[in-house]
């Protein structure tokens, strides 16, 4: 419980919610998924192991990887993000799992999306987790001035738990959105758990969003469709 008061520490995210916990000293709201209006109970039926398997299989750089036998262990720091590879070159959604550092800058925005990669999983857990997108990278893919590439992750600690579909769906498109947002383009800083699945991330427990003055600065002129 004291790792987890000390994720939440700082945070900021005002916004509007029914039974939503306003903190005034710190101007942050706390929502509850439940209480979220766009809370949903799921049941996703997922990829088969094997065409995850097959696809890695088929590609060499997964293979040397998954060679290295890098899995992380519960609660280890790291960081998430769809494989864009895989995906583009197999058409199967696969996570890539990132290793954290020394550095505790993935909860000020600092993503660990530039990690070595540790593994590739379909799913993946994780408890205190953070949305992290660089801005200058991300103005890059939206202008068009580069292709797609890893710029943007979510991070927090790694868990065994099953996936849990249930919570707010989160997605994150560099086209149109700079910062990871729930369906109505709302953008979100921080929850208390996440479930990461193909090409969304859905988020439970306690829940933080950016408002205007606390969300990262946008960085170039590529407009986005992002609503505070």
């Amino acid at each position: 419980m004291r790792n987890r008061q000390f994720a939440l520490d700082g945070l900021d995210g005002l916004f509007e919610f029914t039974n939503a916990q306003v903190n005034p000293d710190r101007h942050s709201t706390s929502v509850q998924d439940t209480d979220h209006p766009l809370y949903r109970r799921r049941t996703i039926a997922m990829v088969g192991d094997d065409v995850v398997a097959n696809a890695l299989a088929s590609d060499a750089t997964s293979r040397r990887i998954m060679a290295k036998g890098l899995m992380p262990v519960e609660g280890q720091i790291v960081g998430a993000r769809l494989n864009l590879n895989i995906m583009k070159s197999k058409g199967v959604a696969v996570q890539t799992i990132h290793s954290g550092n020394s550095s505790d800058g993935y909860r000020r925005g600092k993503g660990l999306y530039n990690g070595s990669a540790l593994a590739y999983l379909k799913y993946v857990c994780l408890t205190d987790a953070f949305f992290n997108v660089g801005q200058a990278a991300r103005e890059r893919i939206a202008s068009a001035v580069e292709p797609k590439h890893p710029m943007g992750s979510v991070d927090g600690a790694y868990s065994l738990a099953e996936p849990n579909f249930d919570g707010v769906e989160v997605r994150f498109d560099p086209r149109r959105l700079h910062l990871f947002c729930s369906e109505d383009n709302r953008p979100i800083q921080y929850a208390e758990f996440v479930t990461l699945y193909a090409n969304r991330v859905y988020a439970r427990g306690r829940l933080i969003f950016f408002d205007e003055a606390t969300a990262p600065a946008k960085v170039g002129t590529s407009p986005s469709e992002v609503r505070f």
